[in-house]
This record gives structure tokens, sequence and C-alpha cells, in this order.
């Protein structure tokens, strides 16, 4: 007993400065590509996919209301990174990169002595992209493993993050993005659940899950911050199609866990959405958040009913956009001018129908599943949340630089399924 109380003082200790305050915490942030909560152990899965995950639920703050800011890579991943709206930052789509003149996550850190790392796995969270901006080291060699629906790269990733981490410097930023769930979903034989496509995802998470663990063992001591999120999460036939192309809960729901020094373990069930992780961050590291950010810090109460916003232009013959207030969800789904769309992708529609023009109102309390459509123009809460909807995306959105897609790239976001 005695031998614990000193090994607390300890580390009490050792996480003051010379000058009495708190060492800034090193901040690991851990994302897992197409991660639906509801497929982890501690999120209902019957099965034991995710031990390391489960560990981490108990330790740290479960958030059960987090969202995806627009269900699927780019604009959701630039959202994280950057604090803003994907009509604010730009990256809307394949073809545009982030806004060059937006302050991000990993530039703020480093400009506040922070050690910056990134490992990614993911062809749109490359420099090509923005996605590299304030990183003193940035690691995408992974991509080079072979095509992505053929290989695994969970291993490889861990490696290269392990390797680079070696002379890191406290305090340190990471952020390690793991893609193995995303389609085509591998089985592996120590994991193996059968050999339908939702058996195989979890496997893949499962994979992904071991080796999340064997990062943790190296980055998760004393003054650090672990941040586990997923960008978007994944469909199986709900709403009559597969992968994430809508804006419902399947494709919307991403898990979240914080856990830290000073964190007390609980389980949050206010909103949180991905503008929330900037502002989030710069509080635990004690920095000032820029202004104009519209997240809020996860850690501090919030309002149930603030409402959260959805928007996507993918795929690129359908504009989406939503809002989330409470229990109740809107969605409105619009044809799109492909004439706006860069020549490149104009004509790469992707067939899907599941999508289909409307407004859309669910009550997800009493149709969690979202399958009862309850909008009428004679609703007051129908017309309440479409003015929030038409207010809120009244603006134009913002492009960032378009981007140059040479060969290598086109094959790269075919072997992904963005373009046919």
């Amino acid at each position: 007993m005695k031998r614990t109380v000193l090994l607390l003082l300890f580390a009490a200790v050792a996480a003051m400065s010379c000058s009495g305050k708190r060492k800034p915490p090193n901040i690991v942030l851990i994302t897992v590509d197409t991660l639906r909560p509801d497929h982890l152990h501690y999120g209902g899965n019957p099965r034991n996919t995710t031990p390391c995950l489960d560990r981490l639920s108990k330790e740290g703050v479960v958030f059960t209301r987090a969202t995806s800011v627009a269900g699927w890579t780019l604009p959701s991943m630039a959202t994280i990174l950057t604090g803003h709206y994907p009509s604010e930052h730009g990256a809307t789509d394949f073809h545009w990169s982030l806004e060059v003149s937006m302050p991000t996550l990993a530039g703020i850190l480093r400009q506040n002595g922070y050690d910056t790392y990134g490992f990614v796995s993911h062809v749109m969270l490359t420099p090509t992209y923005g996605m590299g901006e304030g990183f003193s080291h940035f690691d995408f060699s992974v991509l080079n493993v072979g095509d992505p629906h053929e290989v695994t790269t969970a291993q490889q990733l861990t490696d290269l993050a392990h390797t680079g981490m070696r002379d890191a410097k406290a305090p340190y930023f990471l952020w390690v993005h793991y893609f193995d769930p995303h389609f085509k979903y591998i089985d592996h034989a120590q994991f193996h659940f059968g050999d339908s496509d939702p058996d195989r995802y979890d496997s893949e998470i499962a994979f992904t899950d071991y080796y999340i663990d064997d990062l943790l063992k190296v980055v998760d001591h004393g003054n650090t911050i672990i941040i586990f999120t997923s960008d978007h999460g994944e469909e199986f036939g709900e709403h009559g199609s597969k992968y994430h192309y809508t804006l419902h809960g399947e494709v919307m729901r991403v898990p979240l866990i914080i856990k830290g020094p000073g964190i007390a373990p609980r389980t949050d069930d206010q909103p949180a959405e991905q503008t929330d992780f900037m502002p989030t961050i710069l509080a635990l590291a004690g920095i000032a958040r820029p202004a104009g950010l519209p997240g809020r810090n996860l850690l501090e109460p919030r309002d149930v009913n603030e409402p959260q916003y959805i928007e996507r232009d993918r795929p690129p013959q359908w504009r989406q956009r939503g809002v989330i207030r409470g229990t109740h969800k809107l969605i409105v789904v619009e044809n799109a001018d492909t004439t706006q769309i860069p020549p490149a992708s104009r004509n790469e529609e992707i067939v899907v129908h599941n999508v289909v023009p409307g407004i859309y109102l669910y009550d997800t309390a009493s149709d969690p599943g979202e399958k009862t459509n309850l909008f009428s123009q004679s609703d007051s809460t129908s017309m309440r949340l479409l003015a929030l909807v038409n207010t809120h995306f009244s603006k134009a959105p913002v492009h960032g630089p378009p981007v140059q897609i040479d060969k290598a790239l086109l094959e790269k976001l075919k072997s992904l399924g963005y373009i046919n």
C-alpha cells in the first residue's frame, strides 16, 4: 500500500515542472477507418472483437452520441484536424484539398512546443490533401505496401510509429490512422468469425485492435492523453445498400473515448461531433483556441439539444445536408449540379440505390434504425429543423485548392471505389 502511494506521488511530482505548473500532456490521437461503434465489444457486439478498446473504455470517457460530420474520410478527418465544418475547410471531395490558410491542430500544437508526428494509411490523408500540415514528421509510406483490398497494414503502420517515435520529445502529438476495417474486408485466421461481410469486418476490427494494443504499450504512459475515434461507420444493408454513402446512423455514428490523467472514467450521453475535437484537445493542452471555431470542449457540460450538422457531397450526383437535435434527425437530399465538379470526376457517378432526393425526419428515440419518415410541412418539428438546415447551409461552401489527379492517384482512388 505504501509503495503504491509513493508511486502515485512520484507520478504527480514528475508531471510538474520546476515552476509548479503541470507539464503539457502528450496527446495521442488514434483513428480507425470505417469503424462502427456497435461492432466493438464494449459498444454491444457479443463477439470479443476489441479487448484493448474495452480496457480503454473502462479507463476513460465513453461518448455514446458521437457523430461523424460527413460520413466519409476526407471531409471528416479534415474537420477533426481543423475544427471546422467541411463547407468551411474546403476538403469536400477528392478533387479539392484542405484550405491552405486554415490553422490545423498539428500546426497549433507545434507552435506551442509540441513535437508532432503523423502515421497514416489512407490515400486522402496525405500532404496532397493538406493533411501533413503542421507535422514535424509525417509518414504515409505504408500506402506502398500494396492494394488496400488485398493487404492489411495495421502491423506495418504500428511498426512505423514505434520506429518513428523513438526520438520524440515530450510533449508530443501523435496521430495514427488505421485503415484495415475498410472494404474489402479480409478474414484473419486468428480472429475468424465467419465468411459473411459483417463477419470479416469484425475480423478486421479484432486485428486492428490487436495492433492498437501494441501501439498503446509504447505511448500510453505517464502524462498522456489518449483519444480514440473513427472517421465514419459502414452500411450492411440497413437501408438497402452497403459501404458508406448516406447520412444514416450506421454511417454517421462513430466511437469516441478520451482517457488521460485527471479525467474520471464515465459514460457521456451528450452530443459530440468532430468539430469538438480541436477545442477539446487544445483545452487539455492548456492552449487558447483560435477564434471562430464552432465546436465545444467535450469534457465540459453541453446542451443535449445543441444541433449537430452533417453534410456530404459524395456520391457527386447528390447534395446531402442534415441536422440532429435531441432525438430528432432531419436530412435533406437534393440533386447536385455536377457541372461544378472538376472534369476529372464529373462523369464518374456511383450507382447507389438508397440515396433518393427528398426531406426525411426521424425520431431516433422510437425509431433508432431511421426507418419511418415523419416529415410533414404541417409539423412544427419538421419545419423548425428544416429552418436550421437552411440557415446553417445558406452560405456557399468553400473549396480548397484543386488537386492534380495523376495516374497513380487515379488508380488508388479507383481501388477504393471513389471512381468507377
